[in-house]
């Protein structure tokens, strides 16, 4: 049954003799009765013997199910009587061999059952000719195609007439040759005639066969056969319309809708004048007040048959029925006496206005007399025909008999796979409407397992998927707008509800530009998120899962297990790993596919579990990827190979675009499973008391004071245009008390952060043995061991260059240089033409003075009192700040002469001094060709920013690093660390 999983959808019903009540689904109704006493002041309601259409009800009865469904009349009996027989109604002796239905006249529309064709004619001439006699085959066979739609609309006489010609003409020429050709027609005529009996069509002209009723006796009968025949006789009816011929007339306009059960009533005969008038937009009853409205009575009955809403404008008798429609489909407004001010919501897609014409109004129908109208339709041509009518008591019958059917979702719009259209998260997890983050952190001290609920399947239960049991990994495919992301924000948020965060660790990789999971980035279980707009972050994260990986392994072996499930609870979490766009990450990323192949390979007893969601998983998703993955769920996708490629089944193909969230779940080799994906975005229904009092009146506002969304979280009404929050948003707030509440909040993420912008020589990790013979340059980034590192300068590897472009960040790091020299007792001498930019060396006593790069002679006095120590007790640098100047002015013997230098440029010629040096710190920009130019590794090219942010290209391989600050002020201690972290924390 196909229905909105929606606890506020109350159902509406009538106590005996005309109170209308609205209660709460799910309840039972020995709940209902002291309440139900109290609103009503009928003291009886509490004990006396409850019925609804002649069937005793007894207190276990739950609301929202036979026979308490919407439209349902609630009678009290004396107790100890015997069941009284159903009220007599406008449908009586439904099932009787034969029905009369009266097709004229102002109360057309009603059906009676006669038990024999005898008493069928009587009643037929009772009626005065303005009746019908037809033979029934029961409320399902009311649901049927048509007898001459099963051939396409062919009727089966067709095929037989080459036979008849034949035999025809040979009589006619006294050819019996001739007579020949009809064998070759029977030929052709043959396997039509079996394919129509296979169809079960049947011409309605043959005797004792059954006949479609007209008219609205055929609204009635299809209300009627939807709300009451079985489960199996209704998907046997849509399926018989699932091959409804393509050459079928169907409504054309504003108000077209697609082919179910109950599309006989869809489609429409070619010169059918009441079908033509209902889209051109609007239509205008003319005509005494009591006929005009039964007019338009059956005209709108029409259309909410084929499950459109009915909007009412005006206060005039005979509308009160359109109370008890069903909402969903196109709007139809129906305008009857003084109108207050129009709805700026409605856009409705038909105007029905009785006793005025509208502006620019074409359809007009006139009612002449009793028995006749005249029809003037959009091209202006004018026919007279018998006045067509229903009463309102015929009307809120069949609205009554619409609402329960809608209720179990037998409507033309529902897609009839036992499942619902809309199915909220907090529904499906049976969350209140306020949650309690108490409560919460209790249910997760007691959680076992992982399974968590997807969504809705067929009748009602819970499809639920457990990662590690069924796991560990998903794959998820579905074509744009099947609601994929719907489907991670729903499983992730249902991870968060089963597991606290000390037992869970997630990490969101959103390639979609960060938004489509929604508000899941603010769980405290989250981790880290990774978005494709910073490609930086992706590399990073990329390194920290290969590290994460070496770090679960390691701890394994230190407790002696092969498996996280073996640890005690809270020492490993485990980490659930969601990819949105993994087509779009493995596009971009594609060094961080092996990293996800490990993954895939030792999650199970790793404890990390991968979530890749594609809207087409074949190229992106190989075979050794797929080989891991066991849980599979497909949206709705385009072709059936591509579902093929997911389930091993098209399924996935056939999923209605009209039902985003629909979906196929897949585990292993068992049978798939259809489900209605549980919808995070939903509004939080309002909770509701168990009995209230129904509003009055016909006219049902589209967002009025009663709507759903306007709620607060307590329960209470907001200001009217308030929007009540969506159950990811309630989820998330209640799963961040709770967290807090145990003291719980997001681990370290995986990766290493990112450097900072500026950094220090507070922000160096503890020194190593290495660090004490070089001088101090800058804070290196390692995240393939998810730890900081010292870059250093050992002049003993060569004299340094320094490479940028303007403004990068050159000058800095040669001050960076000189001051770690002098710190360290160095002599210190420098050759630029702008002084200001080292003036932090000048007050040091150990700095030797600045030097033009013209000065020859100063520089060969520079150079000839220097010293180089091996043992480095006294040293000599020299720092040019601008080696393509100086070139021309250092003897060709400098850079041999036992001084160390460091040189800056802006090119990777270093004024020619190429060959003479040894490490280089290239600073880096956003060009990533600008930087390969100057030499820096492609991996960290284009990775700049920052001034100072550089790629150290020394003997240990290059190192992504931020050249530190100068320091002119005191010296600034080192924050104490344990020498055993791997990794430290950085100032940011």
């Amino acid at each position: 049954m196909t229905r909105t999983l929606a606890p506020a959808d109350a159902v509406r019903v009538t106590v005996h003799p005309g109170e209308d009540v609205l209660l709460r689904p799910g309840a039972r109704l020995g709940e209902l009765r002291v309440d139900l006493a109290a609103l009503t002041r009928r003291p009886e309601l509490r004990h006396a013997p409850l019925s609804v259409d002649g069937e005793r009800l007894a207190d276990d009865r739950v609301v929202g199910e036979r026979p308490l469904l919407p439209g349902a009349v609630i009678r009290t009996e004396r107790p100890g009587a015997p069941e009284a027989p159903p009220p007599a109604g406008p449908l009586t002796g439904a099932g009787s061999p034969w029905l009369v239905a009266r097709v004229t006249g102002s109360d057309a529309g009603t059906v009676t059952g006669a038990p024999g064709l005898l008493a069928a004619l009587r009643a037929w001439g009772r009626t005065g000719g303005r009746s019908v006699v037809r033979r029934s085959g029961g409320p399902a066979t009311w649901l049927t195609p048509r007898a001459d739609a099963a051939l396409g609309g062919v009727p089966w006489l067709y095929p037989l007439l080459p036979v008849v010609a034949s035999l025809g003409l040979a009589a006619a020429l006294h050819q019996p040759l001739l007579a020949a050709f009809s064998l070759l027609s029977l030929v052709v005529a043959v396997p039509q005639l079996r394919q129509a009996r296979r169809r079960g069509a049947a011409p309605p002209a043959i005797p004792g066969r059954p006949g479609p009723l007209p008219g609205p006796a055929a609204l009635l009968a299809y209300a009627h056969a939807a709300l009451h025949v079985s489960p199996g006789a209704w998907a046997t009816a849509r399926q018989a319309w699932a091959v409804t011929s393509p050459g079928a007339t169907q409504p054309t306009g504003p108000l077209d809708m697609a082919p179910g059960s109950g599309a006989h009533l869809l489609t429409a005969p070619h010169d059918d004048p009441w079908e033509r008038l209902l889209h051109d937009g609007t239509v205008a009853v003319l005509g005494p007040p009591d006929a005009a409205r039964a007019v338009a009575r059956a005209l709108v009955a029409r259309l909410a048959v084929r499950g459109a809403r009915v909007l009412l404008r005006g206060h005039a008798p005979g509308w009160s029925w359109v109370r008890w429609l069903p909402p969903g489909g196109p709007l139809v407004l129906v305008t009857d006496g003084p109108a207050g001010p129009a709805d700026a919501a409605a856009r409705p897609g038909l105007v029905v206005s009785v006793g005025t014409v509208p502006a620019g109004c074409r359809a007009i129908v006139r009612v002449l007399d009793a028995r006749r109208v005249r029809i003037t339709g959009p091209d202006g041509a004018t026919r007279t025909v018998p006045l067509v009518g229903v009463g309102a008591d015929w009307a809120e019958h069949l609205a009554r008999l619409l609402a329960g059917a809608a209720r179990l979702g037998r409507t033309p719009l529902a897609p009839g796979d036992g499942l619902p259209v809309v199915a909220p998260l907090a529904v499906v997890h049976g969350l209140p409407r306020t949650p309690d983050p108490s409560a919460l952190a209790r249910r997760w001290a007691g959680a076992h397992g992982w399974a968590v609920p997807l969504g809705v399947g067929a009748g009602g239960t819970a499809v639920r998927l457990d990662l590690v049991r069924d796991g560990p990994h998903l794959l998820v495919a579905g074509t744009t707008g099947s609601g994929k992301s719907e489907l991670l924000q729903t499983l992730v948020l249902g991870l968060a509800l089963t597991r606290p965060p000390a037992d869970l660790a997630l990490l969101l990789v959103d390639f979609k530009g960060g938004a489509s999971l929604g508000a899941c980035s603010g769980l405290p279980h989250v981790v880290g998120q990774v978005t494709d707009l910073d490609p930086g972050l992706a590399g990073r994260a990329l390194a920290g899962l290969r590290a994460e990986l070496q770090r679960r392994e390691r701890i394994l072996a230190a407790h002696g297990v092969p498996d996280v499930a073996a640890l005690p609870r809270g020492t490993l979490p485990r980490l659930v790993v969601v990819i949105d766009e993994f087509r779009a990450l493995s596009d971009d990323l594609p060094e961080f596919l092996p990293a996800l192949l490990r993954a895939a390979a030792q999650g199970r007893s790793l404890g990390v579990h991968l979530v890749l969601a594609t809207q087409r998983p074949g190229g992106a998703v190989g075979p050794d990827l797929r080989a891991n993955v066991s849980a599979r769920v497909a949206l709705r996708v385009t072709d059936p190979l591509e579902s093929r490629d997911v389930l091993d089944d098209p399924a996935a193909a056939h999923l209605p675009a009209t039902f985003p969230g629909r979906a196929v779940l897949r585990l292993g080799s068992a049978p798939p499973v259809v489900l209605q994906c549980a919808h995070a975005g939903a509004a939080v229904p309002p909770e509701m008391p168990l009995v209230r009092r129904a509003p009055a009146g016909a006219d049902r506002p589209l967002a009025g004071p009663d709507d759903p969304g306007r709620y607060t979280v307590g329960g209470s009404r907001t200001a009217p245009g308030a929007i009540a929050p969506d159950s990811a948003t309630l989820v998330v707030d209640t799963v961040r008390q709770a967290a807090a509440t145990l003291g719980q909040g997001p681990s370290d993420p995986p990766w290493l952060p990112a450097l900072p912008r500026r950094a220090t020589v507070a922000d160096l990790p503890p020194r190593s043995r290495r660090d004490r013979h070089g001088l101090v340059l800058a804070l290196g980034d390692d995240p393939d061991h998810q730890r900081r590192t010292t870059v250093v300068w050992d002049p003993a590897d060569g004299h340094l260059a320094v490479l940028g472009r303007a403004r990068s960040g050159r000058t800095t790091a040669l001050v960076t240089v000189a001051l770690a020299a002098l710190d360290r007792g160095w002599t210190v001498h420098a050759v630029t033409r702008d002084g200001a930019g080292l003036a932090a060396l000048r007050d040091h006593p150990g700095y030797g003075g600045t030097h033009e790069p013209d000065d020859a002679r100063g520089l060969a006095e520079m150079l000839s009192g220097g010293s180089f120590d091996p043992a480095g007790a006294a040293r000599t640098l020299v720092v040019v700040d601008g080696a393509e100047e100086a070139r021309g002015a250092l003897p060709a013997a400098a850079l041999r002469s036992g001084a160390a230098f460091a040189l800056s440029a802006d090119g990777p010629s270093v004024g020619g001094l190429a060959a003479r040096v040894g490490p280089r710190l290239v600073l880096l920009g956003t060009d990533r060709a600008a930087d390969v130019v100057l030499g820096a590794p492609v991996p960290l090219a284009g990775t700049g920013g920052p001034p100072g942010r550089a790629a150290w290209c020394g003997r240990a391989g290059p190192v992504l690093c931020q050249v530190l600050e100068p320091l002119t002020g005191p010296p600034v201690s080192r924050r104490s660390r344990s020498p055993t972290s791997p990794r430290p924390r950085t100032a940011s």
